[in-house]
């Protein structure tokens, strides 16, 4: 059984089957909306399909019987990479549903569950060849890649799906103090009761709301105009006239 596998895959032929099933597959992933399109991956995926044509053409060309076996089995180097990102962008697709459930859905606790479980997953096999080389113990480094990635993939989502400002804001703000204000067992109810009406009567103002937003969406994205509204003002000015 295992020398008809390996006689089988010694087949050039064979190999250029498995290549354009791998072109085949790898071109409608792309037109999945939920799965993110790389230029570095489309320049690599090129790149890797050039590399392929050498070697077919080598082997074609005549050459002696063991150049073309080492031709063949460069075809196969490059279909066994194109295998594991398959296997890659199979994981990928819960990871990206969570995210999406999350974006929907971002006040349900279970939706971050699931982010972690499938983000996890799919970061610690698509890196598990860097943490070997890492220099650091390889589930340290893992985790620490993951964490790192899902938390940006998390704001990237959130930026996506124009849902940074309903966090970014007065309700948002509300809602972060109301929960904690829920969650903290020491504080008296009566104290609990008083707090929460006044947010509740704080966040009627729409004049105090405008007013907040504002001030968060400069702390982000211009933190300058805020103390120094005359020199932020005079920068736009020279940046206009060059």
């Amino acid at each position: 059984m295992w020398n008809f596998l390996v006689n089988t895959l010694s087949i050039a032929y064979v190999q250029l089957v498995i290549l354009c099933l791998f072109i085949w597959y790898f071109l409608s992933h792309r037109k999945d909306p939920r799965m993110p399109v790389s230029r570095v991956g489309i320049i690599r995926m090129v790149i890797l399909l050039l590399i392929f044509l050498y070697f077919l053409m080598s082997w074609a060309s005549g050459i002696r019987q063991a150049l073309a076996e080492a031709a063949v089995f460069g075809m196969f180097l490059i279909n066994l990479f194109l295998l594991n990102q398959l296997i890659l962008s199979r994981v990928e697709r819960p990871y990206r549903d969570a995210l999406d459930a999350y974006c929907r859905d971002p006040q349900n606790p279970e939706n971050l569950d699931a982010i972690w479980s499938a983000g996890k997953r799919f970061y610690y096999l698509r890196y598990v060849f860097s943490s070997i080389f890492s220099g650091e113990t390889p589930t340290r480094f893992l985790h620490e890649i993951a964490a790192g990635r899902i938390r940006d993939d998390v704001q990237d989502s959130l930026r996506q799906h124009g849902l940074t400002q309903h966090f970014i804001s007065l309700k948002g703000m509300i809602a972060y103090l109301e929960g904690l204000l829920a969650q903290d067992e020491f504080l008296p109810q009566e104290f609990k009761d008083l707090v929460q009406k006044e947010l509740q009567e704080f966040q009627k103002h729409p004049w105090v709301e405008g007013q907040i937003n504002e001030y968060l969406r400069l702390s982000l994205e211009n933190p300058e105009k805020i103390h120094n509204p005359e020199w932020s003002q005079l920068w736009e000015k020279t940046s206009a006239t060059k």
